[in-house]
């Protein structure tokens, strides 16, 4: 990274940490609009290093995961939880075609892909029918997720910080899933949260390494 990214990146994790370290705090004034800016800030940093089609994607991603954020800040979670799936829905599908781009000429390594197919598919069986007039949404959104995490495992030569960071985020989406869904969890804000944050900043990290 140049001296401004890493500057620009430590901004973002910061932001992040301080918005990690207020959880407890919630509602404060502006919340929903902290949670949103290191997303922006990677945005601007991925598009910055990628030039031309795979940039805008993955500036676009980054954009779409800050209106996932805001929306499900914004709306308590609930109140605004379809436009937050939409974005992320955004996300996701930037993330897939971004991630085509820079994995092109690389091999399908099929062994990288067995876990996170095998989770996937679980997931989809116990996630869909608890999701009752969401069923169609969710089974959507978790095949783009999967879609997303499979071009993940072709990007880096060898696992790396974009492939955890892949593997995170389908973790933490999921468990918004189980617990709106199927088995609401103590804790679950802070524990997702946590997860999905430190997922998107190794995909940041990761898509930063790789130009």
């Amino acid at each position: 990274m140049t001296a401004f990214e890493r500057r620009s990146f430590a901004v973002a994790v910061v932001l992040g940490l301080i918005y990690l370290a207020l959880l407890p705090l919630k509602p404060y004034p502006l919340s929903w609009l902290l949670k949103p800016i290191p997303m922006l800030i990677f945005a601007a940093l991925a598009w910055r290093a990628w030039r031309g089609v795979t940039g805008i994607l993955l500036g676009l991603a980054f954009i779409g995961a800050a209106g996932g954020d805001f929306f499900l800040d914004y709306g308590d979670r609930d109140g605004l939880f379809i436009q937050a799936l939409c974005s992320f829905l955004i996300n996701q599908l930037a993330l897939v075609a971004a991630f085509a781009l820079m994995a092109r000429g690389k091999p399908w390594l099929r062994w990288r892909m067995l876990p996170v197919t095998l989770y996937s598919l679980l997931l989809a069986l116990w996630l869909v029918p608890a999701a009752g007039t969401y069923q169609v949404p969710v089974a959507i959104y978790l095949l783009c997720l999967y879609a997303m995490a499979i071009m993940a495992c072709r990007v880096e030569a060898k696992p790396g910080l974009l492939w955890l960071g892949a593997m995170l985020f389908v973790i933490a989406d999921s468990l918004i899933g189980v617990n709106k869904f199927a088995m609401p969890f103590a804790y679950a804000v802070p524990v997702i949260v946590t997860i999905y944050f430190s997922g998107q900043v190794l995909i940041a990290a990761g898509v930063l390494r790789q130009r």
